[in-house]
């Protein structure tokens, strides 16, 4: 048999590798912790095979519900939900996370302000 994939074993030890570094946060001295939590994210976007980011169009009911998807999330999706939310200014209703298949859904035609926030994370 193969080895797994290299997304596949971040995909399972991203959680380990979270929890961890939260419990040895408070070891660290005060001014260490805001400066590692502003570089490393509790989620991360993985690209797609064309080095793309994975963020999509979608019209529905017809062409009158327009949505944007975000996909390919791992990590903490409520904390990437937060933060898209500041950075675009929107409600508590017009950005969604869907459980099942861990997507966000903004609501809307916002590709290029998603885009800009998850470049800016780098990604």
């Amino acid at each position: 048999m193969a080895l797994p994939r290299p997304s596949t074993l971040s995909h399972f030890l991203g959680v380990a590798r979270v929890s961890t570094s939260a419990a040895a946060a408070p070891a660290t001295t005060p001014a260490a912790p805001s400066a590692v939590s502003s570089l490393a994210k509790p989620y991360r976007v993985n690209r797609t095979t064309t080095n793309n980011l994975p963020v999509y169009l979608l019209s529905k009911r017809g062409g009158n519900l327009k949505q944007t998807k975000v996909r390919r999330i791992e990590g903490n999706i409520n904390v990437l939900r937060t933060d898209l939310q500041k950075a675009l200014g929107l409600q508590d209703k017009d950005i969604t996370i869907n459980q099942l298949t861990q997507h966000i859904i903004v609501r809307g035609h916002k590709k290029p302000e998603v885009l800009k926030f998850l470049e800016d994370s780098k990604f």
